[in-house]
């Protein structure tokens, strides 16, 4: 039976997650921990675990390095893998399908030129696909805002100002201690059990769109088996090539001539998206439906 979508974080799994992962090959990776893992989707997938284990052949190294095993304390069960990897429901949400895959050319001759597969490349990319890009969908709640605000409070000198509408009438406090000390005063703890707890009505987006494609394509290039040896900051045109094909593929980047939108001729889109997130962190995919 498919699982909801968990909207809010779970505190008990926060701590699991690794945080500024430096991705490395699988070849680094634990072998025991792979073992670990394989088993587990055999136990979980049965006689389809061969299937399975090819599908995510590219994803598994991702999922392994980015949680903590050991802070985890117990070991992988088949439920969490159904639970990572619920394919029909990327499927549905995210709008890709293989055949469409299948289809885009250019994307195919971008990844026989990065010398991959293209089923497990597939099966990474409708996996970020729906994380990343159902973030945008999600607001903070009342209780988050309420926390990022004080922590904005308790950095430094800045200038705090308060805009609070009431039957359509603004009242604003321009008195910074004032304002300063009304948020202070007001214990989280509180509100926790109240209706703010999963208020998803207000406030701004999660993140960026273009920040998502930057999450997405950073991802790739970063944990896919790719020859990065020669890179050394810079990102070769096969690369730029892959990731171009990723967005227009994912409907991130449209046009009526592919064969220009994921070329070397449209090498300015990917450095501005490169260069606009350089200095973000990239969270897991999975961080926020733990």
């Amino acid at each position: 039976m498919e699982r909801p979508v968990q909207e809010t974080t779970s505190t008990y799994f926060n701590p699991i997650l690794k945080k500024g992962v430096a991705p490395v090959s699988v070849e680094n990776i634990d072998p025991g921990l792979i073992d670990t893992f394989n088993s587990a989707v055999e136990e979980a997938f049965t006689d389809d675990a061969p299937v399975v284990k090819e599908r995510i052949k590219y994803l598994m190294p991702y999922i392994i390095q980015n949680i903590d095993w050991e802070e985890y304390g117990m070991p992988l069960e088949g439920w969490q893998l159904k639970y990572y990897y619920q394919r029909e429901r990327f499927l549905k949400v995210s709008g890709l399908s293989y055949d469409k895959f299948l289809n885009h050319t250019l994307l195919l001759q971008a990844i026989e030129d990065l010398e991959l597969e293209p089923e497990p490349v597939f099966e990474f990319i409708l996996f970020l696909s729906y994380y990343y890009h159902l973030r945008c969908d999600l607001r903070y709640s009342s209780i988050e805002l309420l926390e990022k605000l004080k922590t904005e409070l308790k950095k430094g000198n800045a200038e705090a100002q308060m805009d609070v509408v009431l039957d359509g009438r603004h009242y604003k406090f321009s008195n910074s201690s004032f304002v300063k000390a009304l948020i202070s005063s007001v214990e989280i703890e509180a509100l926790t059990g109240g209706s703010f707890k999963n208020d998803f009505n207000e406030g701004p987006h999660r993140d960026k769109v273009r920040a998502l494609d930057y999450f997405l394509i950073k991802t790739l290039l970063d944990f896919l088996p790719i020859h990065k040896e020669g890179r050394r900051g810079r990102f070769s045109q096969a690369e730029r090539n892959f990731s171009l094909c990723v967005l227009n593929f994912c409907g991130r980047l449209q046009g009526d001539e592919p064969e220009i939108i994921c070329s070397q001729f449209n090498n300015a889109t990917f450095d501005k998206l490169m260069r606009d997130f350089k200095d973000t962190e990239i969270p897991f995919a999975m961080e926020l439906f733990l």
